[in-house]
Formats: structure tokens, sequence, C-alpha cells
């Protein structure tokens, strides 16, 4: 179990063993009325969980999809749970990855100027990372994650039964977040990883110990930080270059797996500009190829001015430079402001250079 302190109140992480188990202690522990919003993949896993347990007139289903987190989709999603009954001291139940999450989370923050709202991430990427910070992030047209806002869940509920039915590239997109996590930590975190990951490649065994990791990891930069303007931000590490990767492939490319090349790219980046030492680049690639290929053959084929235009139009930036986190190594990320011509178009056609070759 983690306890994670906000300024809304604190909010507990803890296990549970099934998806019904899950439903039914958000029921239980729901104020008023709950309402479930559930990714249409995980009720067609589970259907006698949602059928025993929740209403089926307060149960809402959707398709996950980067278009389902649209602004313009929200509404009538909303329309229905008025339409449905629920009020301002109703729950909103959300089941389901990163998608579910940030819809849920939006919608609960606005609708009737915040209500409450439990969590039960169903991706490892959900598990891993972002089910606790408290965020939300809406598309707006092409653009990713332009609007948000903060709304800490009342709980969350983590099911590691979910993760066995995951496929491939969603565990290999939660490994980037993982990932992630541990390089912004530093080397002690780091070589733990490592040990775990040897672990999970020899077994299969040892995800939830990946998850609880992390989280913990986290934990100590979102206390620290809960809205995000500054130790933070260095959880963005790879998030310029992935998010526009998502962009310029039209998201062909997995979240976490964009974040993966993201770092790739930023560890480039970084080594290129005298940050971080000769051969960082190679080194971190050899951590991140399982988890990205053959993913990078993607990248490949998506215009590079497009990938271009996306980090200029990215939410992080100020003025006309392009921010991003760069390293100099394990634990030692710092915030860069590139400036996008002289810096950011030369250095990202040799990286694409340099991942073409890879790709082979």
């Amino acid at each position: 179990m983690l306890e994670v302190l906000s300024s809304s109140g604190s909010y507990r992480v803890e296990a549970v063993g099934t998806v019904a188990e899950a439903i039914e202690s958000a029921l239980q522990a729901s104020a008023g009325a709950a309402f479930v919003l559930a990714d249409a993949t995980v009720v067609s896993l589970h259907p006698d969980a949602f059928r025993q347990a929740v209403d089926p007139s307060r149960l809402f289903v959707i398709e996950a999809s980067e278009e389902a987190k649209s602004y313009s989709s929200l509404e009538p999603i909303i329309e229905s749970l008025i339409q449905a009954g629920i009020k301002r001291n109703s729950t909103l139940i959300v089941v389901g990855g990163g998608v579910l999450q940030d819809i849920g989370c939006f919608i609960a923050s606005v609708l009737f100027r915040g209500i409450a709202w439990s969590l039960v991430p169903s991706t490892l990427l959900a598990q891993c990372d972002s089910c606790i910070g408290s965020k939300s992030s809406i598309n707006v047209g092409r653009f990713k994650n332009q609007l948000g806002t903060f709304h800490a869940p009342k709980q969350v509920y983590l099911v590691f039964d979910l993760l066995r039915t995951l496929p491939h590239d969603e565990i290999r997109s939660g490994m980037g977040e993982i990932i992630k996590l541990h390089l912004v930590a530093g080397e002690n975190e780091l070589a733990r990883l490592k040990t775990h990951l040897a672990h999970y490649a020899e077994t299969g065994e040892g995800l939830g110990q990946l998850v609880w990791d992390a989280l913990r990891i986290k934990k100590a930069f979102i206390e620290q930080d809960e809205f995000d303007t500054g130790k933070r931000n260095l959880l963005n590490y790879g998030h310029t270059f992935g998010h526009a990767y998502e962009s310029a492939t039209q998201y062909g490319i997995p979240h976490g797996i964009a974040v993966s090349l993201g770092i790739s790219t930023a560890t480039f980046f970084s080594e290129q500009l005298a940050l971080a030492p000769a051969g960082a680049a190679d080194a971190i690639d050899e951590l991140l190829k399982p988890w990205y290929q053959p993913y990078e053959s993607v990248l490949c084929g998506a215009d590079r001015e497009a990938v271009f235009a996306a980090m200029k139009l990215d939410k992080k930036n100020t003025g006309a430079a392009v921010t991003c986190i760069l390293t100099r190594g394990p634990g030692l990320m710092e915030k860069v402001a590139l400036d996008a011509n002289a810096q950011v178009a030369d250095l990202l056609a040799q990286y694409y250079k340099r991942i073409a070759a890879s790709a082979g």
C-alpha cells in the first residue's frame, strides 16, 4: 500500500486481487451514488465483474483511443452522465488505462466544479506511472495534451492480474515509463531496475514489484512538486520528443514506446551538446532497444518536418525555444531551452540517421 500526499487530501494506492473486488471496494467507498466509466476492452475481458457489481444504467463503456480523449468527444459522455442522474456528491469510478484516466479525471474535475473519483488502472503504463499525480490531459484537434487539470482521486486500486492479459506492446509501453522513472531517480535505482528487468526477462514474473518501485519513485517527485512547476518537470524526460513522435506518426507508436525513443533522442542530444559523456547514447540504447524495437522503423517512416513542427508546439515551450529535459547521466536531468532552428533541426536530422542505421 502507498499513501500519496496531496493538497486536496491524501489518497491510497492498494493492490486487490480481482477487477470485481476493485469495483466493489470503490462502490463501497463512495459517499453518494457511483457511476462507472470503463474501457470496452476491460469490460469484454471481465464481463461478470461488471454485470454483478454495476447497475447497467450507471455503466458507461467507451473505446480507448486518442480520438476519444479529444475535447469534442467529451460532451456526449458528460451529457450521458447527467441524464443518468450523476450529482455533485456522486463518485465517478474509472476503469481503464491512461486514456480512460485522462477522460475520467478531466470530467470529474470540471463536472459540477469537481466531483470525487476513484481509479482502477488496467495497463502497465497506468499502474506504474499515471495513476498517481492527479493529472488529466485532453487533446485539441491534432495537438496532444493541450488541456488539462489537477484533480486527485480518492483511491487507486491496482489489479496486477489485469497485466496478464495485456498485449506485449502494452507491456513494452509501460516499461518505457518504468525505465524513465528509474533513470531520473539515479544510479542506485537504475541498478535495482536492471536486476528486476533481468529477473522478468528470465521468468516472466515480477511486474508487480516493478510497479511498486516506479510508484515509490514518482511519489517522491509529486509530493515535492504537486502542480509540476519545478522538480516534477524532470519526469518529462523523453516526453518532448516522444509526444512529437506520437503526433507525427498519427499515434502509430504507443505512448510508452514513444517515450523510450524520446529518451534515446534526449540522450543523443545531450551527448552531442556535451552535457552527457561520450558513449551515453549507446549505453541508453542498449537498455531501451528491447522495449522500443521495431518501432524505430515506424519513426523512420515519419516526416521529420512533422516531428519538428510538433516539437515547436509542445506545451512545455516558452517563447520560440524548444524546452526539453536533457541529461548529464542517471539522476542528473535538467531543463534546457534549445534554439529550434539552429540546434533542434540539425540534431534531429542526425538522430534520424542514427536510428535509421539501427533499424537496418
